[in-house]
Parts: C-alpha cells; sequence; structure tokens
C-alpha cells in the first residue's frame, strides 16, 4: 500500500491546527507536537520540507506562500 500524496493546502491546515495549540498550551509543547507531525508527515509528498512544516507551525511562515 503507498502513502498518500498530500497537497500544500493539506500541510497548512495541519500547521495552522498546531498554531492553536501553540496558544493554549505553550510554545514547547506545540514544537515537540509539530515535530512529531513532521516525521509522521514524511513521505506523503516529495516535495515536503519537515523545517517549513515546523515554523509554519510555529507561526513562523518561511514564504509568501505560506502566508495568510
Amino acid at each position: 500500500m503507498s502513502a498518500p500524496v498530500f497537497q500544500h493546502r493539506h500541510y497548512v491546515r495541519i500547521a495552522e491546527t498546531i498554531a492553536s495549540i501553540r496558544g493554549k498550551f505553550g510554545s514547547d509543547d506545540a514544537r515537540i507536537i509539530a515535530e512529531h507531525f513532521a516525521d509522521a508527515l514524511r513521505g506523503t509528498s516529495p516535495n515536503f520540507d519537515r523545517q517549513r512544516f515546523i515554523s509554519a507551525a510555529m507561526g513562523e511562515p518561511s514564504s509568501g506562500r505560506d502566508r495568510s
């Protein structure tokens, strides 16, 4: 069975959800969650960038495409 291919919009939604956790539980917990998600999402797209995802989840967009 092959892994699903995610699209940018899927990663954005997950990162936004993690970012909302940051406001409720703190940055340290959110970073741990973001890192775990990033590890789990590896392989879901050939263009997946772990650090870019973590940055977005922490509210630190890395490019114009990441900005809302």
